[in-house]
Formats: structure tokens, sequence, C-alpha cells
């Protein structure tokens, strides 16, 4: 008889038995299977342990034949096995307690904060029991809720960590997403974590070196180099491994951190008999005796219980079993580190799953957005009040906002699989971020513009009285909703100051919008002048009324802003004044500026010719259409907000759509298709701009599409077929780029195991990408290089399929959020197209310009220390990027965060104005969590910050 014919024999007269019974009789088998599993690893003695196995089982058997109790047969079979004993023993098992605490999944903030009470009070009565239990916990959020919600557990809590019996595992705010979190956010993740700790607990920086990540949908390329520069060694995950238990997982700068994929085991559940059934097979790649085993109830929190720990205790007790030992994470990663041999090397991101996360919920992909700009623009605002005016740097303000923005990023929030309320709570968050910072930016550059001497860019015709006019205030109504400086009608009684700033660490140009109140001037004679002193006519787009005050809606060129700087303008009438020149409408559907020439199709209203004038290339395909709207319907399927389904119905909107041309030049032209579709209305705006090489779409949807267990999920896309052959395509990931693949058609994923129903096609995968798409090869008939930037403001699902760029943009998906999507949204995306000479560069740089538009502060006429133009701070490498900037956290000092995009070892220069860092100041080299490293090559020489990068690098500078 065969060796598992003859064990299934042994159990089969125990398979229904009382609990006491069968737990011995799992005792036995779980022996047995280790011990096999080492016989099969051991070819020498291979023959010799399977002869004991099976003498085991039969002695097993005779005793309970003969009446023996169970434990005793139990016992007589351990002995036959004893010869295994040592062997087994070699092996040791590290059982970590965790209990994983989602953030507002499937429930509010105060069912999660009840969860934290309840699991981490169990704890602390399992610890009063067993002496030997420790207990791991990640996630800054809940020792913050601690904090302020339980303080005599929170006490309780301090005294096991200082105890060593409670293993602080954070380094991150959340377990948040790894795909659609900015680069900035994710340092402030290890930054505010970091410190947290070292303030509440007394730990040192580098006493948590573990990034624990159980549940992300996914890793970023750029991930393991963020983590190394805040001392991260070590990265645990159960989602999108290539395979290996054990690898080294390389970043694009060749960063490396030792990874850990669970995902045979899993991060929650329950200890087990069968806890070793990957022992062996671990040692087989790693070479290692000692492997990770996380146990604890899960998601709604729980953690270890009562049964773990005496089912641990009986395990230890076990002959022909590995050692269970209660242990940490960091321990075993210590070890593994230590002893592990010829691991596999990783060189890439570790994704996709859950490919509908990237769309699902989309107020929450703005919210994500908009707070990650504001964030970083407001504390740059801040610096340079702090520099120029001497206002106090709101440190305690930022750090409450980018809190909020780090708790939002959670992997069920951001990705958008929670309930209604969990983004209720979100929202209200994101309200608190936008207060912050739209009021520190608008504070902050009120009072720059306070000091700029704008009596200098004043008309000589204009008498100037210093007075304000009659519309001070009148735009109170105008608030700053999208964290923009808010606006209020603040000219002298002559003229209109406007100090435009350029939030971008290089020289722009843009068109700018603005509102003044209570001027009776006719169209023809709105005239703006410049700090050289030129004089020309506004494009008025609109005019109005608020509560009885008039105001005019206009628009003009700020060209040439300096870096991170600001120009000075001045509207007021003007009999005689420049006409301006950029751009033109032909009124029936075509538009164009200095570089670009757009048709809008009257039926479909997506365009149908785009011509870079620079280089004569039409980059619509023929018989194509750029920016096509495309209602999808998928079939029916569980995990919606997970997982995208087949396609059921398909209509491009190619009809049916009323064209109009709001805006005809000189600075802002326009074609605007308006759909009908059910319910819902559709507005799709597509705009050129005076000086600017970039097709801007604004699509303002009032969409009613509800999906349904009966309809299925509806779904609003729009593509971009473009005439380009050969194509690769770049989208940006935290901080960086990836490469992928042009066949939209992947391999089956997790998103196509849990499709159903009747489909008649499967969708162009959706990828995760941030702000830029880069499409780049020859022309379709030319072969000339071209290539196209598509950028977006809180978009990030993105599809290519050969030559076709596509964004899904709302999926009303229906569970576990019945309703996430009625209601109204505003869209931005645009098109840059390129030729020769590209590089990422030019693609993130488009990205943040998008992202980041001017900022137009209203003030009064008035003499100032500053000139009317000035730079404040300019990144003078063209591949090098601005992260952030920021206060020091335990000084005045300036923190700058750059990294490299081209892939090129670069010595980054800044220029630096004195209000941020004095000529020749010392400078240093820091890690993310601001301290100098040993080896720096920062240098300021003059106003000039020098420091090198390496290819794909991440700095950070004193």
């Amino acid at each position: 008889m065969a060796l598992d014919e003859q064990l299934d024999a042994a159990w089969q007269s125990l398979r229904h038995t009382d609990r006491d019974t069968r737990k011995w009789v799992d005792r036995l088998q779980a022996q047995i299977d280790f011990a096999r599993q080492l016989a099969q690893d051991n070819p020498s003695r291979q023959a010799e342990w399977e002869g004991l196995i099976i003498r085991a089982a039969q002695e097993f058997a005779q005793a309970v034949s003969e009446g023996k109790p169970v434990a005793e047969a139990v016992k007589r079979a351990e002995e036959v096995l004893s010869p295994i004993a040592p062997v087994a023993k070699e092996y040791t098992i590290h059982c970590v307690g965790h209990a994983h605490i989602d953030m507002n999944w499937m429930w509010n903030w105060a069912e999660t904060v009840a969860t934290a009470n309840d699991t981490f009070s169990t704890v602390d009565r399992l610890m009063q029991e067993f002496p030997q239990f420790r207990f791991s916990q990640d996630q800054t959020s809940t020792y913050q809720l601690m904090k302020d919600y339980l303080p005599e557990l929170w006490q309780k809590v301090k005294e096991h960590v200082h105890a060593g019996r409670w293993e602080v595992a954070a380094s991150q705010w959340v377990e948040g997403d790894k795909n659609m979190a900015s680069g900035e956010i994710l340092c402030r993740h290890l930054l505010y974590t970091k410190r947290f700790f070292q303030r509440e607990f007394g730990l040192p920086y580098d006493a948590v070196q573990l990034d624990y990540e159980p549940d992300t949908f996914g890793h970023a390329h750029t991930v393991p180099g963020i983590l190394t520069r805040a001392g991260i060694r070590y990265y645990y995950f159960c989602r999108t491994g290539k395979g290996p238990f054990l690898f080294w997982w390389q970043g694009k700068d060749g960063s490396r951190v030792l990874a850990f994929d669970d995902h045979r085991e899993w991060y929650l559940g329950p200890i087990t008999p069968h806890i070793a059934r990957h022992v062996v097979e671990f040692e087989r790649q790693t070479g290692l005796k000692d492997m990770l085993f996380v146990y604890g109830v899960g998601d709604h929190g729980g953690g270890p219980t009562r049964r773990d720990l005496q089912l641990a205790h009986e395990m230890m007790e076990w002959p022909v079993f590995p050692k269970i030992r209660f242990s940490t994470y960091h321990e075993f990663f210590r070890i593994a580190e230590r002893e592990a041999k010829n691991l596999p090397v990783i060189d890439s991101e570790l994704n996709f799953v859950f490919e509908g996360c990237y769309s699902s919920q989309s107020n929450i992909k703005y919210a994500n957005r908009k707070s990650e700009n504001t964030l970083v623009e407001a504390e740059i605002c801040a610096l340079l009040a702090r520099g120029v005016c001497g206002l106090a740097y709101p440190t305690e303000q930022l750090h409450t906002a980018w809190r909020h923005a780090m708790f939002n990023q959670f992997h069920d929030i951001l990705p958008g699989s929670g309930v209604h309320a969990t983004y209720e709570y979100a929202q209200g968050l994101f309200q608190e971020i936008m207060a912050h910072t739209s009021m520190i930016k608008t504070r902050s550059l009120r009072a720059l513009a306070a000091k700029v001497n704008t009596k200098a860019v004043s008309p000589a015709e204009v008498p100037v009285i210093q007075q304000h006019g009659e519309g001070l205030g009148a735009g109170q109504g105008d608030l700053p909703a999208d964290g923009v400086v808010s606006r209020y009608g603040a000219g002298g009684i002559g003229s209109d100051p406007f100090v435009v700033f350029n939030p971008s660490p290089w020289i722009r140009s843009e068109v700018v919008t603005t509102r003044i109140w209570d001027r009776d001037i006719e169209t023809p004679y709105v005239a703006v002048r410049d700090d050289k002193g030129n004089v020309f006519r506004a494009q008025v787009l609109a005019r109005g009324h608020y509560w009885q005050h008039n105001y005019i809606e206009l628009a003009f060129p700020a060209h040439e802003v300096p870096a991170l700087g600001y120009r000075t303008y001045n509207v007021h009438r003007a009999v005689t004044a420049g006409d301006g020149t950029g751009c033109t409408s032909d009124g029936k559907g075509t538009i164009e500026n200095e570089f670009l020439r757009v048709t809008v199709e009257q039926q479909s209203g997506a365009i149908v010719s785009l011509v870079d004038k620079r280089t004569g290339l039409e980059l619509v395909p023929p018989g194509e259409r750029i920016g096509l709207l495309e209602y999808i319907l998928e079939a029916p399927h569980g995990m919606t907000a997970w997982v995208l389904g087949q396609i059921q119905e398909y209509l491009p909107f190619t009809e049916g759509a009323t064209l109009t041309f709001p805006h005809n030049g000189p600075f802002i032209a326009s074609v605007q298709a308006h759909h009908r579709f059910n319910d819902s209305r559709l507005t799709l705006t597509i705009s050129l701009m005076a000086g600017v090489p970039r097709v801007d779409f604004t699509l303002d949807v009032d969409w009613l599409e509800r999906g349904s267990p009966e309809k299925g999920v509806p779904v609003l896309r729009v593509q971009f077929p473009l005439a380009i052959d050969e194509a690769k395509c770049r989208m940006e990931c935290p901080n960086g780029w990836v490469e992928r693949s042009t066949i939209g058609y992947a391999e089956p994923s997790e998103t196509f195991k849990h499709v159903g129903g009747p489909g008649i096609a499967m969708y162009p995968m959706d990828m995760p990408a941030q702000k830029w798409v880069e499409l780049s090869g020859v022309h379709s008939e030319t072969g000339k290089p071209a290539g196209v930037v598509l950028v977006n403001d809180r978009v990030y699902a993105h599809s290519v399929c050969d030559n076709t760029l596509g964004m899904t943009l709302l999926r009303s998906s229906y569970d576990p959020d019945p309703l996430p999507e009625l209601g109204r949204h505003t869209f931005r995306f645009a098109l840059v197209p390129f030729g020769e000479g590209w590089t990422p560069a030019h693609s993130a740089r488009a990205g943040y310009d998008f992202n980041l538009p001017f900022n137009v502060v209203s003030t009064d006429v008035h003499e100032g220390d500053l000139p009317v133009s000035q730079a404040f701070a300019e990144v003078l490498t063209p591949n090098v990027m601005l992260s952030g900037m920021k206060k020091a956290e335990d000084s005045d000092a300036l923190i700058l965060r750059l990294y490299e995009v081209d892939g090129k070892a670069t010595t980054a220069e800044v220029r630096l104005s004195s209000a941020l860092a004095r000529p020749n100041a010392p400078a240093v080299e820091t890690d993310i969590l601001e301290q100098p490293l040993s080896s720096s090559t920062a240098r300021m020489n003059g106003d000039i910050l020098s420091v090198q990068i390496p290819p794909f690098g991440l700095v950070t500078v004193k």
C-alpha cells in the first residue's frame, strides 16, 4: 500500500470525533506531514524516514484499535518518529501576532476607533495571561487614535512597548496606496511617523526598519528608493508578488529592500497545526530554516486570540515539529538578512490587482491629487512669506493637513473600495486640508503682494488715488473651494494691480483669468499693463454681477513669469492699447494658436484634426477622433468597486453633439460640445491658449447613471488615438516613471477572474498613472519622431492599446457603496504634442505645470520694497524635479527634496534667493528624516545650491 493510502487509512476511523480527540489527531497529522516534507528534502535519508512515518502511522492505528486513549496513541507514534525530531527542531517558525485594522473600510470613523479599543484591550489582557506573548502593530493612525480617544489604553501600550513585548511596526501613517500617492507624500508618511514615535515613545529613528503593507493593491517601482532614504530595510506584502517568498526588491535607482511575499499564508487568520506546511519549501528557496508566520483576526481588528496562544504553547511541545517562537517582524528579517543566500533580485514594479480601484470613487481621487499639490504649494508660499514678510511659519496647520491627507491614502479609502460613510469622513478631512492650505497660500501671497511696488506698473495716464475702489470685497462669493488663492476686488479707484505667482521652479508662460469689480469699462478698452510697460487689450470672457456689484471676467497672458516667483500686472481703462494675438477661432470648429491647429467635429464634439504647426504633423489617424467620449456598460459582476467587468454595451459619442464657441481669442479660443445621455448632461470644452503648446480639455458632467446588480456598471471613458507607430508608453509613478506595454489586452489578471455575465469584449487593462502619460514613437505617415503627453488633474486610471491612450473617468460601481458617482464632476486634462529631443523630464514638467496653475493675487496700488518681478528659487538642471521645499522640522533651516527623471547621473543646481537661504550658507545632504548624511555632496556657491543625484535618484538637502 502506498504511503498516502496508509496514512489515509490511519485517520479514517477518527474523522468524526470529539474536539479533544481531534486535537491529538491534528497534532500527529501535522508532525507526520512535516516529517514527510523533511524526508522528501533529504534524498539520502528519504527511504529510512518514510519507513518511520509508515511505522508511526501503523503504531497509531494499532494503539487506537486496541482501545488505547488517543493521546497515548499519538505519543507512541511520536516515539517512532523520534529519530527525525532533531532535524525538525533545526527549524523555527516566528509567530508574529498582529491585528489588521482597516481604516474606515466598511464602517465609519467611530467604529474604527471602537475596533482599535477592543482589539488593543484584548491584547493587553492576553499579555497579562501569557507572559511569552508578543504583539506587533503598524499604522501610526492607530496609535494617534489611542492617544486622542483612549488615554488609559495609550499608557498601557507605552508600557508594553518599553517592556519589549509590543513591537512598533509602523513606518507609515496608514497602510496606504503605493501607486496613486505622490513621491513627496510617501516621504511625509515616513518623516511624520518616525517623528511621532520618537516624540511619544522615545524610539530612535532606526528602531523601525520595516514597511508593512499586507493588503496594499500594488507597489510602484520607485518605492524602494524612497524607503531606503528613511532607513527602511525590509518590506512585507501579500499582493502582486512575482513568486518568490523572499527576495531583494530593487528600485529604479538601484536601491534595495529585503521583501517578504506572504501571499501563501496571508496576513490574518489563526494559528493552526498546518503552519509548517511551507517551511521546507521556504528553506529550499532561501536557505533559511527560520520562517515568518503572521497571525491574528483582522480587517475589523481582533488580533490574536486565546485559542491561538494556547495552541502555540502546545505546539512548542510537539517533538517532530519546528520550534514555535513568539517573535517580531524585525527579529525574523534580521535573521533573514544575515543568513539568506543567493536571493533573487526583482527590479520592477509589483503590479497589478484590482484595476477598478484606479477609477472608483472619482471624488476621492480628486481630493488626493489636490491635497498633495496644495500642501507642497502652501509650504513654499509659507516659506516665502516667512523670509520676505516675517510671517510665522504655520507648522501645526501644515502638520494637521498632512496627517489628514496621509489618512485618506489608506488602501481602502483612496482606491475607492469603501462604503458611503468612508467618503463622508474622507471628504470632511479634504475640506479641512483645503481650508488650511488655501488660507496659508492666500495669507502668504497677499503679504508678498503688499510688499511689491505695484505703483511702478500703474499707468501714468490713470490718476492713482490711494483709496480702494467700490468693489473691495465684492468677490467674497468666489470661495477657494479648490485650494486657490481667494479673490477680492482690491484695486485702487483708478486701476487694478495683480501679482501673478508661478508655483513651478522654472520660468513659465500661461494665460491667466481674473475678475475686476465695479469698473465701467467698455470691452475694447479693458487693457493690461505689464512690468515692462507693454500695454495690450485684455480678452473679456464674461460680464456678470453679484449682489448689485458688477464684474468683468478677463484673460491675459502672463509671459515668462520667473521661477517660484512673480510678475506684476495692472488692469485699467486705456483707449490706446496693442491688440492681443495668439489664438483664433473660425466659429465653425477650428481653433489655433502659434503652435497648434485643432478642428472639432460637429457631430461628436471630438477632435478630427490636430496639427502641430512646428512640425507640420497631423496627429489624428485617418477616420479617428481624439477626445472621443465613450459610454460603457459593464456586465453585472461581483466586487464592482475593485474589479473591471466585461463590456456588455459600448456607445461612443459620435453623434448628437451641439457645438458652441464661447471664446474666440486673442488669448483663449474654445469650442464647447454639449451632450445628453439618458438623464446625464456632459459639456466638453476644448481650448487653446496663446503662447502655450497644449490642447486643454475641461469636461463638466452631471452624471446620473446608476449601477446595480441587475443593470451592471455604467462607465464614462475618453480615448485618444494617435498617429504614432512603434509606440512606447511611459506613465508617471511616485517621483518617477515606469515604461508599460502598449499591448492593451494584457495577460489575464485578477480582474478577469472575477468577471461574469455576457460580455462582448474585455477592457483595455487600466493601469495606474499620476499626472502624466507619454506615448512616443514615429509619425505614422512621415516616420519623423513624434509623441504626445496626456496630462490630467485628477485621473489615475489609464490604458494604452497600440497607439491609443485612454482614461476611465467615472465608474458607477454598486458595491460596497451603491451610489459613488451621482452628481456633478469636472475633469481637466490636456494633450502636449512634441517632436525630436523630448525626454521624460519634459513630460514631468508638463504634468507639474498643468496641476499647479498660476496664482493671481489681487492687491492695491502702493509703493513697496520688492521689485515688480522676481524669482525666489529656480531649478537650473532640466532633468531634475523639485519634490518639495519646506522648513526643517527642528530648526529654521531650509529643506529641499529633488529627484532625477531622465536616468542620468547629474549634478543638480538650484538658484535660491536670499529670502530662502543666504549666499554661501552651509548645506548638507540628509535622509528623508532630515538627519545629515556622513557623505554629502551638497554645496552652496553664492546663491547656487549644487548636489549630486544618481540616475532616478532622490536627494534631500538641508
